[in-house]
């Protein structure tokens, strides 16, 4: 017997999320991009998140509508990989603008699965 570790990468997913939109939420663009130490912990948390949904499969990204699974984990690669391509206020508009969607889809999927 194999252990589902699905609803353990959608919450680890959904905990990373979460700390984005926190973080951008408490500073506006301007000062978030002048602050590196923010910086290195969002592209570490945008790192993470890419990590855990990677190590879903085909069928359990498939099963959560509403991700942008392709972007979130060329993401993850870009920063691990591409360092000097960096946009800090690319990344902050992405989780100030495009990660509630994201976490919706995330909260119904575990919502889900815990019914089961």
């Amino acid at each position: 017997m194999t252990l589902d570790r699905a609803p353990a990468h959608l919450a680890d997913m959904l905990g990373f999320l979460r700390e984005l939109r926190a973080i951008v939420a408490a500073h506006t663009q301007e000062a978030f991009v002048a602050n590196r130490i923010l910086n290195l912990a969002t592209e570490k948390l945008f790192i993470n998140l890419g990590e855990a949904a990677q190590r879903l499969s085909d069928a359990d990204r498939a099963a959560v509508g509403g991700v942008p699974w392709r972007q979130i984990i060329g993401l993850r690669n870009i920063l691990a990989h591409g360092y000097e391509r960096i946009d800090q206020e690319a990344l902050y508009r992405t989780a100030a603008s495009d990660l509630a969607a994201v976490e919706e889809a995330l909260v119904h999927a575990l919502a889900v699965r815990a019914q089961r």
